[in-house]
């Protein structure tokens, strides 16, 4: 079954929907960044690898945009799903592990002016706490559930070995956490409703890419 959750007041959106619309706002992003002022429905299929017709139905998800006929206005498709997608309000995040992923993470300058905010570390380390060298306040890790209470963050991300990944997941949602990013090597579960997950799998996924190739060369 696929899942629905609301982004506005307008209409509740299929969570394939919402990721594809993701990703269109990236790619939107990087096109007005390049200049281009407009594109086509079947540009933008092109560019996405998507039927062009699953892109409009996925825009027409977010309300009217105004006309079409030429293609997209690139700058106002990029205002439309900025607006609508619920990027406009900023939100905090956590990052729960700080081995070397998790401090790759902390130390990236790529999720500035995303749209949302590192808030908060977490790690079971107390004297890794004491050493790492940032700006974000660091925490151990059984004070997750009251900071992240008291700090209101939304969004969790976990970097932890496989076998504390639930745990901390459980930890995450005591704290009233909205959405979380897994990248332990493990899938994790919330109870149903609340709390949205993101497992990445990265063997999984390059798994994908390696019979993808083989396939080309068959």
């Amino acid at each position: 079954m696929v899942k629905y959750f609301t982004i506005t007041m307008k209409t509740s959106i299929p969570t394939p929907a919402i990721i594809r619309l993701c990703s269109l706002y990236q790619l939107v992003c990087r096109m007005e960044k390049e200049g281009i002022p407009r594109a086509s429905s079947t540009e933008l299929a092109r560019r996405t690898g998507l039927p062009a017709h699953t892109i409009r139905k996925d825009i027409s998800f977010l309300g009217e945009i105004g006309d079409t006929g030429a293609g997209y206005e690139i700058s106002r498709l990029r205002n439309h799903l900025f607006s609508n997608l619920g990027l406009k309000r900023e939100k905090k995040a956590c990052l729960v592990g700080l081995g070397r992923l998790g401090a790759a993470i902390l130390a990236s300058p790529n999720l500035a002016g995303e749209g949302f905010r590192i808030a908060a570390a977490f790690d079971s380390d107390v004297n890794k706490l004491e050493t790492i060298k940032t700006a974000i306040m660091v925490f151990p890790s059984h004070e997750i559930v009251d900071i992240v209470r008291k700090m209101t963050i939304e969004l969790g991300i976990i970097a932890v070995p496989a076998d504390h990944a639930q745990e901390i997941a459980d930890r995450l949602v005591a704290g009233g956490i909205r959405g979380i990013l897994n990248i332990a090597p493990t899938p994790i579960t919330v109870p149903a409703g609340g709390c949205f997950v993101r497992n990445i799998d990265i063997a999984g996924e390059l798994r994908i890419l390696s019979a993808m190739i083989g396939n080309k060369k068959a």
